[in-house]
């Protein structure tokens, strides 16, 4: 089995977040528009990941900010997650179950 790629997940990532939004009945835009945000930033984390990767810690003998960033971009996709009120405690499975234990 190969390794899954980026774009795939992004989807699957995504299509996650809105499901999570319908089975709390609350697939209305200005939480789509959130979802986009956050699609945004995971896009913007994935590109930082990749940076480091191909460059390392070190970029023509300076400093490389992208681990810095890393943190930064995580943190804002919590603070969406926590206002979607998306958590481990109350996600919905695809299958539509509630995930009452992890």
């Amino acid at each position: 089995m190969g390794k899954i790629k980026p774009e795939t997940i992004r989807k699957r990532v995504e299509k996650s977040l809105k499901q999570q939004l319908v089975s709390k009945g609350a697939d209305v835009e200005i939480f789509k528009n959130m979802i986009d945000d956050y699609m945004r930033l995971w896009d913007l984390k994935e590109m930082y990941f990749q940076d480091v990767k191909e460059n390392g810690l070190r970029v023509d003998g300076k400093e490389n900010t992208s681990p810095k960033q890393i943190p930064i971009v995580n943190r804002q996709m919590l603070a969406i997650l926590k206002q979607l009120d998306i958590t481990t405690e109350n996600v919905v499975r695809e299958d539509g179950e509630e995930n009452d234990e992890l």
